[in-house]
This record gives C-alpha cells, sequence and structure tokens, in this order.
C-alpha cells in the first residue's frame, strides 16, 4: 500500500472501538453523522462505502499481520503454517487486491464528501478542530500513570517478596512532583504484595504516645513475630534518626518489609537502605501521552501539528510527570491551535525562581496553572494553603470555609453551596487538588506539598499553620489573617492568640486545648469569620461568646460542652453551627432562633431531650442533621423536640436528617411539612427509634407508621435516601417512584416482609438493604421492556437471617454492576440471579451465607472473596477470575472454569490437608497464601504429603493462625524459608548439618532448604542435585539419539538432491528441533 494511500485513508475512516476485538465498523450513521430524511441518497452512499470498507479493513488486517509476523492468540499452527506453506506471491497479490479497493473506496468517498458539501454538512474532523474539549472532571479522576511506571512497581515487587534476605528496607528516592508516592501505592495495592504480607490491621491507638519512643515500642509489640510491609511516604531528614528502625529488625517477624519514599537520598542511608531505587525523569514519549490525556488531546486529529511544540512544553516541565499533567489540564481550556500552546510556552512564569527549594519545571508550571485561574478561584486556593501539610481537604468543610470568607460569587438561582462545590471540582480538574491515594471518593482530596508551598509564598504573611510563635524570626504577627494550630502541636496558649487581633480564622481542631484563655479569645477577635474547637478539652463556652459579631462559622463538635451561652443570640452573622457527637449536650438555647443567617445546623450523633429553640425564622437553613420530631404540633407542649410543621417555611433545604418519626400519632401532620416543595433536597435520611418494644406492641402501631410514613410526599429532585428502624411491614409506596435517586440506604427493618420492586429506579447507582430480618424473598417485576437497575454500580446486602432468594431478572439486567458485598444472610441459597448480566462484576465478597452451594456464571469477575460459607461446594465458570480468598469454607470440592486464577488465599482453622481442587491449578498459580494449623502446614513441607502440589506455585507464604510465618517457598530459585522455631518442631523430618550439603530421604533433588530465625541467620544449604545432569538425563540424550534417525531418514529420502539441497534441508531441521529443545528446557 502506498503511503498517500494509506494516510488518505486513515484520514477520511476514524472511530474508536470500545472492544479491540471488534473487527465491525460502526453505523455509517455515526461516522458520517447525517440523519435527516432528506439526506437518505448520501445515507445510501455511506452504507456503500461501509460494505467496501469491511473487507478492505479484513484485508488490510492480514496483510499487516502476516507481513509482520504477528501471532494471533490462539493460532499457533496457523502461524506456523505460514513459515511454510503460503506461496512467496501471495501478499503480492494480497496487496495489489487491496490497493484497488481502497482506491476503489477513495472514489466513492470523494462522492460522498461532495455530495455532503452540497448539503451544507461538515466532515466530521473539520467539527472536531472547531470545538472547544469539553472540561471533564473524569479526566483529573482518571488513574492515568505514565508508562513504565508498572516495569518499576514489578521490580520492587520482587525485591520486597524475595525471601533471601531476613530484613529489607527498600528507599524510593526522586524530586517532588515524580511519582515516588504513586509507585509506592501500586506495589502496596499489587495482588502480589497482598499475598506476600498478611497484617492489614494491626490495632493500637496513636494517641496513648506520649513521644517517638512510646510510639516506636507500641509499634513494634503489635508486629511482633509478623510478616508485615511498613510504608512511610515522603520521609523527611528531620524526621528521622541515624539508623532508628535497625533497632526493631528482631522483633518482626522473618520476611518483613519496609518502604519509604523520600526526596533526600540521604535519608536512605540514615536508615540503611538494603535497596535504593532511583526514580527517573520520564521519556519524552511518555510525558507526550500524559500531555495529550490531560489536554484531552486527539493524536489523530492534532499530533502532527501540535507536536513539536508540545515536546517544547514538556522541556519546560523538565519532564516531570506532575507539572506535565499540571499544565495538560491548562491547555485542556485552550484552543488546540499552535498559537495557544505557543503562548502557553511563552508564560514568563516559567522563569520563576523566587520560591524557596525551587523545582526546575514544577514551580513554573504551577505558577503557570495559577495564573491561568480567574480571580475567584485564585482567592479560593490560596485559602487552602491553611491545611496542614498532608492533611485530608473535605469538599463540604471547604465550602463552609469559603463561604464565610466570602470567597464566593453569588449568582441568580444557585446557592452558595453549589457554587462552593462547582468550584472544588474545578481545582481538581486542574490538577491542582489530588484524590486521597487509594480512594475514589471525590469529597476527599490533598494538595501536594510543593503546589502547598507555592500559594504559601504567595500568601506571605497572610495564613499559617503550625505552632503560632509571635516572636518567629523578629517578624510580628500584626498582618497574619487565618491561623491553623494543628493537634500535634504542644497545647496552644489562647491568651498569645488572642493578641493577634488580625485574625479572621482561627481552627484549633483536635488541638489538646482547655478553657483557660477562651474568654480573652473571645474579647480580643473581634473580626473573627471562622472560630473551629471540635475535638479539643472545653467543657463550657463563656458567655463572652457575644463579642464575636462577624462571626460565620462556629465549629463546637466532639467537645464536652454542656450547655451554649443565650448570648449566642448576639453572632446575627453566623451561617454554619456545627455541634455533632457532643455527648454531653443534651440543650439547646432560644438565642439560636435570632440566627436568621443560619445556614447549617448540624446536630448528627447529639442527644437533645430538654428544652430546644424555634426554628421557624430560620429560612436559609440548606442542611439541617438531628431534626428531632415532637408528639404535638405546638412546640411548648413538648419541648423534647420540634413538630414536623416547622419543615413547611424551611425551602432553602439541600441535606436533612429526621429522628424519632414514630412520635407522629396524626399522619395529616406529615403533610404540612410540605416536604415535596423542598425543591433543592438532595439527602434525606428518616429515622424512628431503635427500640424494638415499639414494634412488638402490635399491628396497630406497624399500620399507622405505614400510614405516616405514605402520607410523606418527597421532592422528584432527591438524589439520597436513608430509612432507619423502619418497623412496619411494607416500604412506603412512593420509594419505587423516586426516579431521580442515587443512592438508597434501608437498614435496620427489622419487620418489613415485603420489598418493593426497585428496579425502575434508572438513576439509582448504590443500593443498601442491611438489618431486614423477616426479609423472605425479593422479586423482581420483570416486564421485558426496561432494563433492571440500569446504572446500579454497587450492592451491598447485609444481616437478613430469612431471605431466600432475590429472582425475576431477565438478559440485560443490572448492566453497571461493579462491586457486590453478601453478608450475614444465612439461609439464601443462591445467589441474586441479576449478577450474571452484569458486563462489569470485577469484585464479590460474600461472608456467612450458611446456605449458598454454588458460585457460577459470572463472566467478568477477577476478583472473589469468600467466607464462612458452610455448604459452599461448587465455584466455577467464573473465566476471568484471577484473585480467589478462601476462608473457612470446608466443603467446597469444586474450582473449575477459572482460567485465569493467578493468586489464591486459603485461611482456615480447621483444615487438615490441601484441598484437591488446588493440585490442577497450581501449575498456573503467581501465589498460594495459607494459614492454618502446625497439622496442615507440615504437610506442605518438602517431605509431606502435600508437597508435590505447591512446588509447582511461583510463590507460597505458609503462616499459622497467630499470622506469625511458617516458611516460603519461591519456585523460580527453590528456595524454601523456615522459621527458626518452625524448624525447632520439625529438626525430625528435616535435617540441617550447617555447611554440609547432602540428600535428604524424603526432599526432591532440585530444592535449597533454608533455616531462617527472626534475627535472619545465615542460610543452611541442605541439598541441590545438579540441574545439568538432570537436563541432559531428560532430554539431551533424546534429542540425539532423534536427529542421528531422522538425519538417516532424510539423507534416504533426498538421495536424488544435490549435495547443497541435502545439507539445507538437515540444517533447517537441526535449527528447528534445537529451538524445541532449547523450548521445552526453559518451560521445565
Amino acid at each position: 500500500m502506498s503511503m498517500s494511500n494509506r494516510i488518505r485513508f486513515e484520514h477520511k475512516f476514524t472511530w474508536v472501538a470500545s472492544d479491540p476485538r471488534c473487527h465491525t465498523p460502526p453505523h455509517a450513521d455515526a461516522v458520517i453523522g447525517i440523519e435527516d430524511h432528506r439526506t437518505e441518497a448520501l445515507r445510501q452512499a455511506c452504507l456503500h462505502a461501509v460494505r467496501l470498507l469491511a473487507p478492505a479493513l479484513t484485508m488490510t488486517t492480514r496483510f499487516l499481520v502476516a507481513s509482520n509476523g504477528v501471532r494471533r492468540p490462539g493460532s499457533r499452527s496457523a502461524a506456523f503454517l505460514h513459515w511454510f506453506m503460503i506461496p512467496p506471491n501471495l501478499y503480492g497479490m494480497r496487496y495489489k487486491t487491496l490497493k484497488a479497493s481502497i482506491n476503489t473506496l477513495n472514489v466513492k468517498m470523494d462522492d460522498i464528501l461532495q455530495k455532503g458539501s452540497e448539503l451544507g454538512f461538515l466532515p466530521i474532523n473539520q467539527e472536531v478542530m472547531n470545538e472547544r474539549p469539553q472540561i471533564s472532571l473524569e479526566v483529573a479522576l482518571d488513574d492515568y500513570t505514565v508508562g513504565g511506571i508498572q516495569n518499576e512497581a514489578n521490580k520492587l515487587i520482587d525485591i520486597l517478596t524475595d525471601r533471601k534476605s531476613a530484613k529489607t528496607l527498600v528507599a524510593i528516592v526522586g524530586g517532588s512532583g515524580t511519582g515516588k508516592t504513586t509507585l509506592a501505592w501500586k506495589i502496596h495495592d499489587d495482588r502480589r504484595t497482598r499475598s506476600a504480607f498478611v497484617v492489614t490491621s494491626a490495632g493500637g491507638n496513636p494517641k496513648e504516645a506520649k513521644n517517638r519512643m512510646q510510639l516506636e515500642l507500641m509499634l513494634a509489640s503489635m508486629l511482633k513475630g509478623k510478616r508485615f510491609l511498613l510504608v512511610l511516604d515522603d520521609v523527611r531528614s528531620h524526621q528521622i534518626e541515624e539508623n532508628s528502625l535497625e533497632s526493631l529488625w528482631h522483633v518482626y517477624g522473618h520476611g518483613s518489609r519496609i518502604l519509604i519514599t523520600t526526596r533526600d537520598e540521604n535519608v536512605a542511608t540514615k536508615v540503611n537502605a538494603s535497596y535504593i531505587h532511583q526514580v527517573k525523569k520520564s521519556t519524552f514519549q511518555n510525558c507526550w501521552s500524559l500531555l495529550c490525556h490531560n489536554a484531552c488531546l486527539n493524536e489523530n486529529l492534532h499530533g502532527n501539528t501540535l507536536r513539536s511544540i508540545g515536546i517544547m512544553i514538556i522541556q519546560r516541565c523538565d519532564k516531570i510527570p506532575m507539572a506535565v499533567k499540571i499544565v495538560g489540564a491548562v491547555l485542556r481550556r485552550k484552543e488546540q491551535t499552535q498559537e495557544a500552546w505557543q503562548r502557553v510556552y511563552e508564560f514568563e512564569g516559567w522563569s520563576f525562581n523566587d520560591l524557596p527549594g525551587d523545582i526546575h519545571g514544577l514551580t513554573g508550571a504551577i505558577y503557570l496553572a495559577y495564573h491561568d485561574l480567574p480571580s475567584h478561584l485564585k482567592q479560593c486556593l490560596l485559602y487552602l494553603s491553611l491545611f496542614p501539610e498532608g492533611s485530608i481537604i473535605r469538599q463540604q468543610f471547604v465550602s463552609q470555609l469559603w463561604i464565610s470568607e466570602g470567597l464566593i460569587d453569588q449568582r441568580d438561582n444557585c446557592s452558595a453551596e453549589t457554587i462552593a462545590e462547582e468550584y472544588y471540582e474545578e481545582l481538581i480538574s486542574r490538577n491542582l487538588l489530588q484524590l486521597e491515594i487509594g480512594n475514589c471518593d471525590i469529597t476527599r482530596c490533598i494538595m501536594h506539598d510543593q503546589i502547598r508551598s507555592f500559594l504559601q509564598f504567595f500568601a506571605k504573611d497572610k495564613i499559617f499553620s503550625g505552632e503560632l510563635n509571635p516572636s518567629t524570626n523578629g517578624t510580628s504577627n500584626d498582618g497574619l489573617r487565618h491561623v491553623w494550630i494543628s493537634g500535634n502541636s504542644p497545647a496552644t496558649n489562647l491568651e498569645e492568640i488572642a493578641t493577634v487581633t488580625s485574625l479572621k480564622t482561627v481552627i484549633l481542631y483536635k488541638n489538646p486545648l482547655g478553657n483557660q484563655g477562651l474568654d480573652k479569645l473571645f474579647k480580643g477577635l473581634k473580626y473573627l469569620h471562622v472560630l473551629d474547637l471540635g475535638g479539643t478539652e472545653i467543657r463550657y463556652i463563656p458567655r463572652t461568646l457575644e463579642f464575636l459579631v462577624h462571626l460565620r462559622l462556629l465549629n463546637l463538635s466532639l467537645t464536652r460542652i454542656t450547655e451554649l451561652p443565650e448570648s449566642i443570640k448576639y453572632l446575627t452573622n453566623l451561617q454554619f453551627l456545627g455541634l455533632r457527637y457532643c455527648s454531653w449536650l443534651h440543650t439547646l438555647p432560644k438565642g439560636i432562633s435570632n440566627l436568621h443567617k443560619l445556614q447549617t445546623l448540624d446536630l448528627r450523633g447529639t442527644s437533645l431531650h430538654q428544652v430546644l429553640p424555634s426554628l421557624v425564622n430560620l429560612k436559609q437553613l440548606s442542611t439541617l442533621h438531628g431534626f428531632t420530631v415532637n408528639r404535638t404540633p405546638i412546640h411548648e407542649n413538648d419541648p423534647s423536640g420540634w413538630p414536623l410543621e416547622h419543615l413547611k417555611d424551611l425551602n432553602a433545604l439541600r441535606s436533612l436528617q429526621i429522628l424519632k418519626m414514630e412520635k407522629l400519632s396524626d399522619f395529616s401532620r406529615v403533610k404540612e411539612a410540605m416536604l415535596e416543595m423542598k425543591s433543592q433536597l438532595k439527602e434525606l435520611e428518616i429515622c424512628c427509634s431503635n427500640d424494638d418494644r415499639l414494634a412488638e406492641a402490635g399491628e396497630d402501631y406497624s399500620r399507622m407508621l405505614k400510614q405516616i410514613f405514605d402520607s410523606l410526599s418527597l421532592p422528584q429532585c432527591l438524589k439520597s435516601l436513608k430509612i432507619v428502624s423502619y418497623y412496619a411491614k411494607h416500604f412506603p409506596n412512593w420509594l419505587p417512584r423516586l426516579i431521580n435517586l442515587q443512592r438508597l440506604v434501608l437498614s435496620d427493618c427489622k419487620f418489613c416482609e415485603h420489598m418493593p420492586d426497585l428496579s425502575q429506579l434508572n438513576q439509582l447507582k448504590f443500593l443498601t438493604i442491611t438489618g431486614c430480618s423477616k426479609l423472605l424473598i425479593m422479586v423482581q417485576e420483570c416486564t421485558g421492556a426496561t432494563q433492571a437497575f440500569p446504572k446500579l454500580e454497587q450492592l451491598h446486602l447485609k444481616d437478613m437471617p430469612k431471605l431466600e432468594s432475590w429472582t425475576g431478572f431477565a438478559s440485560g439486567d443490572i448492566p453497571s454492576l461493579v462491586k457486590f458485598r453478601l453478608e450475614n444472610c444465612p439461609m439464601l441459597k443462591h445467589l441474586p440471579d441479576g449478577l450474571k448480566y452484569s458486563r462489569v462484576l470485577r469484585s464479590m465478597q460474600i461472608r456467612h451465607a450458611d446456605s449458598l452451594e454454588v458460585i457460577q456464571d459470572l463472566p467478568v469477575l477477577t476478583e472473589l472473596d469468600v467466607q464462612a460459607c458452610n455448604e459452599l461446594k461448587e465455584v466455577s465458570n467464573l473465566p476471568l477470575l484471577e484473585v480467589l480468598m478462601i476462608r473457612r469454607c470446608p466443603r467446597l470440592e469444586d474450582v473449575s472454569g477459572v482460567h485465569y486464577l493467578s493468586h489464591v488465599r486459603i485461611i482456615d482453622k480447621e483444615l487438615r490437608k490441601i484441598p484437591d481442587w488446588l493440585s490442577k491449578h497450581a501449575p498456573v498459580l503467581q501465589t498460594f497464601n495459607i494459614v492454618g494449623v502446625s497439622e496442615l502446614l507440615d504437610r506442605l513441607l518438602p517431605n509431606g504429603e502435600d508437597w508435590e502440589i505447591i512446588r509447582h506455585i511461583n510463590k507460597v507464604y505458609a503462616n499459622l493462625l497467630d499470622e506469625s510465618p511458617f516458611f516460603t517457598y519461591t519456585k523460580s530459585s527453590a528456595d524454601f524459608h523456615i522459621d527458626q522455631r518452625i524448624g525447632e518442631i520439625n529438626k525430625a523430618s528435616i535435617v540441617l548439618v550447617p555447611g554440609i550439603a547432602h540428600e535428604g530421604p524424603g526432599i526432591l533433588s532440585d530444592l535449597s532448604v533454608e533455616m531462617t530465625s527472626q534475627i535472619g541467620l545465615p542460610r543452611v544449604p541442605v541439598t541441590r542435585t545438579s540441574t545439568l545432569r538432570r537436563v541432559i538425563r531428560r532430554y539431551l540424550v533424546p534429542y540425539l539419539i532423534m536427529v542421528m534417525v531422522v538425519m538417516q531418514v532424510l539423507s534416504h529420502y533426498l538421495q536424488n538432491r544435490s549435495t547443497r539441497d541435502i545439507w539445507l534441508v538437515q540444517t533447517l531441521f537441526i535449527f528447528f528441533a534445537t529451538v524445541f529443545l532449547l523450548l521445552l528446557v526453559f518451560l521445565d
């Protein structure tokens, strides 16, 4: 195919197939973008072109595959025949046919484009070039990493899981933004790592440690004798002492590992690292791919025109991945033209080097991103530098802070909270905020310390976090506006803070301070907007709170206060009041009724049962948690709660929690709340008291509660609903009609006997049903017209002791389910039959399903965790399963149809022999982790009954029930590590003579057994017969005999040929026979 034809061909036909195995082109309508009935002739021409295109594509594929020698999976014999049977002129014939087809196709396409031009249509590629790319949060959230990082991770995983050393400390060293943390997380999250190290949660309370030494002793006591991987991220020189980790190795189990990341190679030296991995700069090609991904650049359309300037921008970034991502997010908002990209390249801020600890490339990229922000986002981002380094930035708290400081631009018909959420998501999409590592929840983010340092430089003396010291560097704190005194600082002197009268924000969350000086703080900081005393040791709030007339946010959550002063009524600017989990607080002052600007009143977890203020005048309330219902419509007659009718005029509500709903005896009162008029209500939680005596009182109570709930008329804008401790027998009638619901939680509804059909909640993404003790069956009403649960992603069923089945699903239902959890459903005999229809179900956890006998027909499941399923007998037809974890399933006998199974973990204190099903999967397993009694593990030793099963597995980790290591086996190096204590117990069966190699009676000849203690004794070789001798005996002798025989046969049949022909044939035979021999040896 000529180059001109190929370029032209690719230019005219471009589509993206969702499955690389799909060879059928998309519908012509989708390619050309024509749907009007007036263009039928053009449509028919397009269809004709597609019919021409399909065989051309097939022929192209075959031609390229054959000419490049690429073998398709599963067609080894066909590829082998290509070497000998295809005539030499066949490719030329195919080439001519292919060229003719493409020429015909191009002529036809010229005619199509001409007709389209006459009708006023534009080719698709031109439309795309003229479009501005859509700014999507999904790009920033996508787990896209620079190529090559997986290879680095594999190398370090091999080092960390290698048991030749009793102790290994690996240090990942690299500059800021180079991907150290990403690499460490990939190592931590890899299945091979999780198979090798069993300790995931050791317990303990770090707060009990008063100093570093106590903390280290606490850690040592929890991990004593266990094999674990300890990951320490971003270790600084001042945080660690010389050989500070060395003294702790003697208490750890053999094979324990420590992984640290640091920017300073001296840190690796101080901790005596066994291996130092230098994170190298990325290649230009990897950076270019990363830049295109973050800029939403289609390389096929713009790659040639923008690649040169893109490479220049990458040079500006010094090939630092984080810098490339940040710049890519800036380019995403620019036109995809050379001129726009050139302006980014010529940005004067690239030369900015005033920042202490400046990192060439990264600092300039951050400056560019900051400069590109609109003014309102610049202020919001600067404010986030207040958060301590490494702390979690929560969306709700950040929104409240921004609103309190007046950083949100108001818009008509849009609440301040909604605008703040948009700002927050915008900063994430610009890669200036990053999701917390290992968490896909966008409501929890972190800020990279280099970005934080840059912002603090610009904030200068306005923002401070750490330990406040008025005399630091001899400078004054007069210009200080915002301070965050972290909880790990020494007890803060409030009187010192009170002297900085310019402060507008004071956050002392979880700081170990008491009431001393609180009075002076209130009197001195008259311009305060934000005061966060949550988690402190304060017990009362002074009356002088009234001096804080400019206060917008007051957080007293998790404190021991018993009351609030009436003087709170003077805080007329207060917008957010946090009183979560104040266990000693049982009443509220009436003065709260005067806080007309209050937007959030959060009483979640705080039990109020005395005189409460009226809320009818708080018209701006958007978040109200802990709204306790009373028994009468008149507030004064029952001050233990609020009349439900008080919600009538609170039309700004976005999040509402209602408690003790059962107190209502007149269902007509429910309609007075007019919840259906709350057009902004997104989250609703309705709770009854968790008192079984109420439900057991009789049918009348159950029927009345059903009427009360049926009387609720909820708005269609509702996205999240939680119903707790509902004790009627039937759920409310309106539940299946909330068509925009995305999250539904039904918890502790112990007396419900019937579940309505929820399958037509088309927007539902998360469904949790727990504690429905009397629910027997769940049935979907299959209509065949629509899919059931078309968008459901996560399903969790828990604590339903009588549930027997969930049926009624049809093909195509639950197509989007990703994760399924089943817990404590002992009567469930079969999994919900809709699971097999999911196209993306990757993970499943099943625990305490005692009647479940079979798990089968889950076509895309990759990870299965089964625990305490006493009747489970079969796991079959899970073709993509890679990870299988089995805990206490004594009757499991058949595991089949799991062609990709790579990692198996078994935990069972009753097991006495390896299950029979493991033997047929052992040769393909990468890792096998078993936790059991010593009697079971003895059978796995080289002279044990089950040794022949596990000897074919790449890595075997055996641990006792207390998670202490028993032995480790590595097939590739034929190494067998036995814990010292186990060696002493089993010394009758395995004789170890230091320094002398001999052949044990029951030990295979190609194995070396090693004794290792908890402090790392040297290896003691036991036996290793020459591998070369075995290879000669098994392969080389038969090979020589075969070659001699075949050579004689060939000489006989080729006696009429020339000597040259005979020599050529014999040479080819010897060559291929030798290759085949080497392949057999390698596979063995």
